[in-house]
C-alpha cells in the first residue's frame, strides 16, 4: 500500500510545505520532503526493508501508516521549534519568491480535452523552464490525489529528452468531493505544479485549475 501526508506549515513569516510518502515495495523508504517557495530545503528518508520482511500485508500496512504519520509529525514539530537543519534560513519575502519564480518550472497539460475516459486518467505532460521555454528532460513527475491532509499517490514517471511524459492510472471509483488532482515536477531544486479540483465523479473532460 502506498500512502502519504501533506501539510502546510507557517513559521514566522515563512511558508513551508511538508510532504511524507511511502515509496512502495520496490523502494521501501518513508520519505519526508520540506519545500519553501518551491525549493527543497530538507529531506528525511527512513528504510523499512528489514521491518517489512516477513510481515503480513495487513499488519505491515497499519504499522507503516503509524511510522509514516509519526515521521511526518516529528519533522513538523522540529520545523516549528526551529531545530530542523533546513538548507535555507532566509525569509520567504516577495523578492525571494520572485527570484525563485524565475528558476521554477512550467508544467503543462497538453491533452486537456482527453485526460479522462471510462475511469482512466491519461495525463500528457510537457515540462519547460519558465522563462527560456527550454525543455527539461530526466525530471521526476508524479500525480496524486489530495484531500485535506490525506495524499494518495497515483503514478510517477520521468520526462524524456524533449521534456515530455505520460502518466497513466485508474481514478479511484469514490473520489471525495473537493479532492484535488495534483501533478508535480521536480528537477533538483526546481519545482513545478498543476492542481485541479475534482468533483465526486469527474463528468467534465477538462479539469478546472485551482487559482
Amino acid at each position: 500500500m502506498v500512502f502519504g501526508h501533506n501539510t502546510n506549515v507557517t513559521v514566522g513569516d515563512a511558508q513551508y510545505h511538508v510532504q511524507t510518502e511511502d515509496r512502495g515495495p520496490s523502494h521501501p523508504f518513508l520519505d519526508t520532503v520540506v519545500y519553501m517557495a518551491g525549493r527543497v530545503v530538507y529531506k528525511r528518508s527512513a528504510s523499512y526493508e528489514q521491518f517489512a520482511s516477513g510481515a503480513e500485508s495487513e499488519t505491515l500496512a497499519q504499522k507503516l501508516h503509524e511510522r509514516l504519520s509519526r515521521q511526518h509529525r516529528e519533522v513538523i514539530a522540529e520545523l516549528e521549534a526551529g531545530t530542523l537543519p533546513i538548507h535555507a534560513k532566509e525569509k520567504a519575502h516577495p523578492a525571494t519568491e520572485n527570484a525563485d519564480s524565475r528558476n521554477s518550472l512550467d508544467l503543462r497539460l497538453t491533452n486537456p480535452k482527453g485526460w479522462f475516459a471510462a475511469g482512466n486518467v491519461i495525463l500528457e505532460i510537457e515540462l519547460c523552464e519558465k522563462n527560456s521555454e527550454r525543455q527539461v528532460g530526466d525530471a521526476d513527475v508524479d500525480a496524486c490525489l489530495e484531500h485535506e491532509e490525506q495524499r494518495i499517490p497515483c503514478a510517477k514517471v520521468r520526462t524524456d529528452a524533449e521534456g515530455c511524459a505520460t502518466l497513466r492510472f485508474r481514478l479511484p471509483p469514490n473520489v471525495t468531493e473537493g479532492s484535488s488532482l495534483v501533478v508535480r515536477a521536480t528537477d533538483g531544486s526546481r519545482h513545478g505544479e498543476l492542481r485541479f479540483r475534482l468533483k465526486s465523479k469527474p463528468s467534465v473532460k477538462t479539469p478546472a485549475p485551482v487559482s
